[in-house]
């Protein structure tokens, strides 16, 4: 497959598995699950090497950046409603990110996991440009770390809705700040999906969790090793 084909190709199958996630609504038709899996079979059909594909596709990498900005604007759009609860989501952020570090460490731990391995999976619940960076900064592997921050949202996406139901959690402060902190942007859309509030207080608990991490993340590894 050519380079330059990969980046129309991207978008053409990602716009197919989005008009079947629209038509059926069911959570197995996400695109972020449906379009990496037609990729892959595609490129291993094809006998494509990766870097071919990345070759003409970095662009999507690169746009992922000023994506995770964007989530600013609704939060500008219902500053009072967060200023309101901003102490609630703040502690619930920090608590959420310190969880996440431990129970990854622990299941490393558990399951004697080489220590770059360990690394690479730490940052797994932040969004994906500064998971990247952070696991770059302890010693990880960014391009591993990707592959588990994808893991994580897709889970989290798929899955959140059925906890949320199974929990009975009615507050949409709970709900936004439950995907947002957990499941980084993909989770954070499906928040949106839910409605405009609790989207607006996953796109804070998201950027708050990457901060938080920036900070927490580093400190509990260079503590625990």
């Amino acid at each position: 497959m050519i380079g330059f084909l990969c980046l129309p190709l991207t978008l053409f199958t990602y716009w197919v598995s989005k008009k079947m996630y629209q038509r059926w609504n069911w959570s197995l038709l996400s695109p972020l699950l449906v379009c990496p899996i037609i990729l892959i079979a595609l490129l291993l059909g094809l006998d494509t090497p990766y870097e071919t594909y990345e070759s003409g596709s970095h662009w999507l990498t690169e746009l992922l950046k000023p994506a995770t900005v964007a989530f600013a604007w609704p939060i500008y759009k219902y500053f009072d409603l967060l200023k309101k609860h901003g102490t609630a989501i703040l502690i619930n952020v920090i608590v959420g990110s310190f969880l996440s570090v431990i129970t990854s460490a622990l299941l490393a731990n558990f399951f004697q996991i080489d220590s770059t391995i360990e690394q690479s999976l730490a940052p797994h619940i932040v969004t994906t440009p500064i998971a990247m960076a952070i696991s770059e900064m302890i010693g990880g592997m960014s391009q591993l770390t990707a592959v588990f921050v994808v893991l994580t949202a897709l889970t989290g996406a798929l899955l959140g809705p059925t906890l949320i139901r199974i929990c009975r959690i009615k507050t949409a402060l709970a709900k936004g700040i439950m995907l947002g902190t957990s499941a980084n942007g993909t989770g954070t859309s499906k928040a949106f999906e839910i409605g405009p509030v609790e989207g607006t207080i996953a796109s804070l608990s998201m950027l708050l969790t990457a901060g938080a991490s920036l900070v927490i993340v580093p400190l509990f590894l260079s503590w625990i090793h």
